[in-house]
């Protein structure tokens, strides 16, 4: 094996493991800001908000044209195209439409990877005086979309660089900087361009939780050595015996530097399109304590088992009060006695408990998905299609006030992570905190590094200025300002009417039935049943538990999804759930599911990675990816998106199928679709289902025979029962004098009828 070759499959593994980056631009692992900060602040701040306005135009600009284009069809005829540019449609949408080679849909798919590429602005530079005197002003800018970096860094965004986990370097014994090392070298070699490799260092805090039992108890010092051994590696500075002994490095282990690499710290991207998500993020004090195994259980981070290594005492006292905090009884404003008093069943309990321990969120614990029909509708008396995903309704139906349920909400968000770090505390363990971890290590290491910076959301203006003159840039991200309520209120108002323009439409009224109909009817909305068919599948994707629910409508078709995360923060929740909706109300509107398929499989940002769970899909690049790929291949046969065969079950076993020994799988038949979901069946009639083709073949017949009897009026019956059988099948046979029975055949004369 070439030197290249074992470099290239070291570097795979280290990124599938999630320690290191892919190497790529600095500017795609960092935001470096645009220019330096000479010239007029507000100037250049205007100038940011108007560079800022202008990407935000562009993108809206291009998803309001797509959407246009999809309203099109996948081939318009010539006069639907000319009444579309009678309505409005520019003229040169429909001659780009018709030039590209892929059509209108292949059109509508360019503009929305337009809009999506579109790039967020570089933060803009300001030193300390122009951040302290112009506060007003930045505060504008920030609200409309503009991030801020305070401070000098002058690092280019277009060498290339390698975001590295510290943390996931720790073991046991300590650093292992030999891995380290090996790693970075092996990054450098594959690096073709001669421009030095940049070095950005994440998980120092986490990786100075784990170096706790080597003896040191300054957190910032410990995280300084971390930096201090990846300078050594870089050839810039020699590994003190005092860092040595931090890190659990033997101090006479002689490393050899690697050429051409420089060091940095600085917030990773939120947007870059990387698998990597680091244990801490920079010199950020906050690590996540806890973390979620496949089966939905709720353990201590490795950086923290570590940290506790050589407590056995304390680590078993932590573990088991994050044990016990999903426990009913220990959340605030609830108890079991509580529930039992407003209708919940010992079940219901055992239910609300698991999934708290799974670390479902407020909304989800409490839904339909969790507690099911029969308690719902059984228990508290409530229609189980009002909760779907939303449990906090449920909640206030069955008495708790508003809020209590949104205090018994924030109790329950991160609920693990307060409950270990109390535990912790309560142990003695000194954990890093935001402000005083990032400060006190950039004192200590700032020689270290070619340009430092730390995000600063939230601080003080004094923890600023300290943070400046510990030699730290600061990032003040944009932030997402109140909309503007005037705007808000019109767009609503406008939706409204534009939705009763479209009811009048699709119903013009009695008045308008003798008149001549519109040209074009307004789309309509096909409603799903009260009672409708759909299954659940849960899996974990990358370490990520998903929870995917889908309902049907009659004829067995999709036309709803529901998405259930954890474990993600509140944002990427809410995002899912209303992307969910947003697909629902599409396939409903007469979306084709293929479109959605095409759109979003082998989207790819994080979370990725392994799927287990899925009997059909081993990896996914994406939480779309794997949603998409499940749907297509349940609903659309789509097993050209399918990792693992037909043939194979979820355990790896076979089915039987090449062998022989049992028949393969037989099409769902339309009249088992209103008994069996197609989804969950895969379109496949499961085994212990049996359709009796002497039965079918009856039906068949009693069709056919009751199409050619159209045409004839139905049998004239007499009110008298039948002498033979008492059936009221009597019926008069023409131009004879005989009265015959439907159902005996019995003839009879009329006297023995009417007598």
């Amino acid at each position: 094996m070439s030197r290249q070759t074992s470099a290239n499959d070291l570097l795979t593994a280290a990124i599938d493991a999630g320690r290191i980056s892919p190497v790529m631009p600095l500017g795609r692992l960092m935001p470096v800001p645009a220019g330096d900060a000479a010239g007029d602040c507000e100037d250049r701040l205007a100038m940011a908000i108007e560079s800022q306005q202008s990407l935000d135009l562009a993108r809206r600009t291009s998803l309001g044209l797509a959407d246009l284009v999809e309203q099109l069809g996948d081939a318009p005829r010539n006069a639907d195209l000319a009444e579309a540019m009678v309505s409005g449609l520019p003229e040169p949408l429909i001659e780009a439409g018709l030039r590209h080679p892929d059509g209108f849909p292949g059109l509508e798919r360019h503009l929305r990877l337009n809009a999506m590429a579109v790039p967020a602005a570089a933060p803009v530079a300001l030193d300390a005086e122009d951040y302290a005197a112009n506060a007003g002003a930045i505060a504008v800018a920030r609200a409309r979309g503009v991030a801020l970096c305070i401070g000098g860094f002058t690092l280019d965004a277009g060498p290339p660089a390698l975001a590295i986990d510290l943390a996931a370097f720790v073991g046991e014994g300590g650093l292992e900087i030999a891995m380290l090392r090996e790693t970075i070298t092996a990054a450098r070699e594959m690096t073709e361009v001669k421009a030095p490799l940049s070095l950005l260092l994440h998980g120092i805090a986490a990786g100075a939780l784990s170096l706790a039992p080597h003896g040191e108890a300054d957190l910032a010092k410990r995280g300084a050595a971390l930096i201090a051994a990846v300078a050594t590696i870089a050839g810039t500075n020699t590994l003190t015996k005092a860092d040595a002994a931090r890190l659990g490095v033997d101090p006479a282990l002689e490393i050899q530097p690697v050429d051409g690499i420089t060091i940095a710290i600085a917030p990773f991207r939120a947007d870059a399109a990387v698998p990597f998500l680091p244990a801490s993020d920079g010199l950020s004090g906050h690590c996540a304590l806890t973390v979620c195994d496949d089966d939905g259980l709720t353990h201590l981070s490795e950086p923290v088992r570590l940290m506790l290594s050589d407590r056995p005492d304390d680590l078993a006292a932590v573990q088991s009060a994050l044990e016990e905090a999903g426990d009913i009884d220990s959340l605030p404003g609830l108890s079991r006695d509580t529930l039992r008093s407003r209708g919940f069943s010992d079940e219901a309990l055992s239910r609300i408990t698991n999934a708290f321990r799974e670390g479902l969120p407020l909304s989800a614990a409490f839904s339909r998905w969790v507690l099911g029909d029969d308690v719902i509708v059984k228990d508290l008396q409530l229609a189980p299609e009002a909760f779907d995903t939303d449990g906090r309704a449920l909640l206030r139906a069955v008495g708790f006030s508003a809020e209590a349920v949104v205090a018994l909400d924030a109790a329950l968000s991160g609920l693990a992570e307060t409950t270990a770090r109390s535990a912790l505390q309560a142990a003695g363990a000194v954990l890093p905190d935001e402000t005083g971890f990032a400060i006190s290590t950039a004192g200590i290491a700032r020689k270290l590094c070619a340009g430092m910076m730390v995000e600063a959301d939230g601080w003080t203006t004094a923890q600023i200025a300290s943070a400046l003159e510990a030699g730290l840039a600061v990032y003040l991200a944009a932030q997402s300002g109140e909309e503007d309520s005037t705007v808000s209120d019109r767009m609503a108002a406008i939706t409204s009417l534009a939705e009763d323009l479209a009811a009048e439409m699709d119903d013009p009224g009695p008045a308008a039935a003798s008149g001549p109909m519109p040209a074009q009817a307004g789309i309509q909305r096909s409603r799903l049943p009260d009672r409708r068919k759909g299954y659940i599948q849960k899996a974990t994707v990358g370490g990520h538990k998903v929870y995917l629910h889908t309902g049907e409508f009659d004829d067995g078709s999709l036309g709803e999804i529901f998405l259930d995360m954890h474990k993600e923060g509140a944002a990427f929740r809410s995002l899912m759930n209303n992307f969910a909706i947003a697909v629902s109300l599409g396939l409903q509107y007469g979306v084709p599911l293929d479109e959605y398929v095409d759109a979003f499989v082998f989207t790819r940002f994080e979370p990725a990675g392994e799927v287990t769970g899925n009997d059909r899909i081993a990896k996914a690049t994406s939480i779309l990816d794997y949603i998409f790929r499940e749907l297509a291949i349940s609903y659309l046969a789509r097993e050209d998106l399918a990792e693992v065969g037909e043939d194979v079950s979820h355990d790896g076993l076979g089915r039987g199928l090449k062998d022989g020994t049992r028949q393969g799988p037989q099409p769902l038949p339309e009249e088992a679709v209103q008994f069996i979901s197609r989804g969950f069946s895969r379109g496949q009639l499961p085994d212990n289902i049996v359709i009796l083709d002497k039965k079918r073949a009856e039906r068949d017949e009693a069709a056919v025979e009751g199409e050619l009897s159209d045409d004839h009026d139905d049998p004239a019956y007499l009110p008298q029962p039948c002498p033979n059988c008492q059936s009221f099948t009597l019926t008069e046979l023409p131009d004879e004098d005989t009265i015959h029975c439907e159902t005996c055949g019995a003839e009879t004369s009329p006297e023995s009828v009417f007598s």
